[in-house]
């Protein structure tokens, strides 16, 4: 098996699925997109992190005006967090495009703004516990990673990939996932 990895916001990797530059990319979803297949590859549970000693964040209210950093425009979870503010009818601050988490975690622990990221990949990040944690409310805590691919393209290298992730990772019940 062979596959090739490249990073980049989810509007950026769908644009290479469509294009046909890319095989497969995992995206925030679900998604319904005319040329399209995929399956749900991994639920993730956001967070929004600030500096450590920052009072508890309940609302886009509690965080108005302060610098957000994010990634490049075409980021879904940059759209999750825009999406946050105005559901709160909140002024988001100025939007510092950094391109990793580490970056990101490091500003934040300077209490230079706040940042969204998911807890699997805050726990990841050296340096996660110079943060304080604030889970957000529903639809705005939960994302689901899907693998798509453009329809009828699932090659043997994806597939085999695919089948493989269901060995190791087993849908549960109501997640299945399908292969060619």
């Amino acid at each position: 098996m062979n596959l090739q990895v490249q990073s980049g916001p989810s509007g950026e990797l769908l644009e290479g699925l469509l294009t046909g530059r890319l095989d497969a990319a995992l995206v925030d979803g679900p998604l319904e997109l005319s040329g399209l297949d995929g399956v749900p590859f991994c639920n993730e549970r956001l967070v929004l992190i600030s500096e450590a000693d920052h009072p508890r964040i309940h609302s886009a209210l509690d965080v108005e005006g302060r610098s957000v950093f994010t990634f490049r425009q075409g980021c879904s979870y940059r759209m999750r967090l825009e999406a946050w503010f105005a559901h709160y009818h909140a002024a988001m601050g100025r939007a510092m495009e950094i391109e990793s988490y580490p970056g990101m975690l490091a500003c934040v622990i300077a209490g230079s703004g706040v940042a969204l990221m998911s807890e699997s990949m805050l726990a990841s990040l050296p340096g996660r516990e110079s943060v304080a944690v604030h889970p957000l409310a529903e639809p705005f805590a939960s994302a689901t990673t899907w693998l798509m691919w453009r329809k009828g393209m699932l090659g043997a290298n994806l597939n085999a990939w695919l089948e493989q992730q269901q060995a190791v990772y087993p849908a549960t019940p109501g997640q299945a996932r399908a292969t060619a």
